[in-house]
């Protein structure tokens, strides 16, 4: 009989800490519920974090305090931010690794698409009318604009980079337009009244060209001042945009496994330290990271990334 009552004792103890265990979530002081929610970044993180209950889904947000902060934000830019934008308010968010996810609103940017970003800067296309090809320079934490003419309304650029800081007199911006044998090259500097494209057809040079078809999967990215654009099964194509384009283009060799072309889903080319480095998604999970060997005929795997974060 004692042991039977310690027995119901033990359960009853059991039932009453499940019963506080789930009072205790719903009420814990707003100041905490708060902070976590100013800690999440995605759609779905906010979703989960609503349903838990009424009085989570009840909680103010924090961050709609972080506005960015305009007059010093050289302390942010000791790491890069990632900038996205919310689906729900417009804003854009920029997420600090060691400091919180601040929000901005730029309405410079409203139904622009942002090509490419560096150094603090944005490229971006867009005018009042969709069939616009106005494309600017734009610097969100200065709000500075920098007007480049306009892309020929025929012409349909995808891919674009521009080599640094727009207010230097070194800058170059290309923009690519590729589709498998063929490859439309734009070039233009800040300050100068027209872009200049050039065009090559991989089947009239097969002597110069032994790439059959090419198709850059993502941005190109400049390195020593020349061009680099990753095809999608691992070949790189490299070339001089301060000289003729046609005539500096080269291919290297590198190509990927049959095995991982076949699961490719993404991939994505970088700069690190002077370095190129190439990131490939494939469908079943697996990510490689991989950079040219010293002969630049072949990918090699990165062991290790030291300080950087992909």
């Amino acid at each position: 009989m004692a042991e039977a009552l310690d027995e119901k004792e033990s359960m009853v103890k059991v039932f009453n800490h499940e019963e506080e265990s789930h009072g205790f979530w719903p009420d814990l002081p707003t100041e905490i519920l708060s902070l976590i929610r100013s800690c999440l970044v995605s759609e779905r993180d906010f979703y989960i974090f609503d349903i838990v209950c009424k009085s989570w889904k009840a909680s103010p947000n924090l961050r709609l305090q972080l506005q960015f902060p305009i007059d010093d934000y050289s302390r942010l830019h000791e790491s890069p931010l990632l900038m996205s934008i919310s689906k729900r308010s417009g804003r854009y968010n920029f997420f600090h690794p060691l400091h919180h996810t601040y929000y901005m609103d730029i309405p410079e940017l409203l139904n622009k698409k942002i090509l490419y970003s560096k150094d603090g800067w944005l490229l971006v296309m867009g005018g009042k009318f969709a069939e616009e090809k106005q494309v600017f320079f734009f610097n969100p934490f200065t709000r500075e604009k920098i007007d480049l003419p306009d892309l020929p309304p025929d012409t349909a650029f995808t891919k674009f980079s521009f080599s640094g800081l727009p207010t230097s007199e070194d800058c170059v911006v290309v923009g690519i337009m590729n589709l498998l044998s063929l490859m439309e090259i734009a070039v233009i500097k800040p300050g100068e009244d027209d872009w200049e494209i050039e065009g090559v057809d991989f089947r009239e040079t097969d002597e110069n060209y032994p790439v059959k078809k090419f198709c850059i999967s993502s941005n190109p990215v400049f390195v020593d001042n020349y061009c680099y654009c990753l095809d999608v099964d691992g070949k790189v194509a490299v070339f001089d945009p301060h000289d003729d384009c046609e005539n500096s283009l080269e291919f290297y060799g590198m190509r990927l496994s049959r095995r991982q072309r076949d699961s490719l889903i993404q991939s994505f080319m970088v700069e690190s330290d002077g370095e190129l480095i190439a990131i490939f998604l494939s469908s079943y999970g697996r990510i490689y990271v991989l950079k040219p060997d010293a002969s630049k005929r072949n990918w090699v795997n990165v062991e290790d990334l030291g300080n950087k974060v992909i």
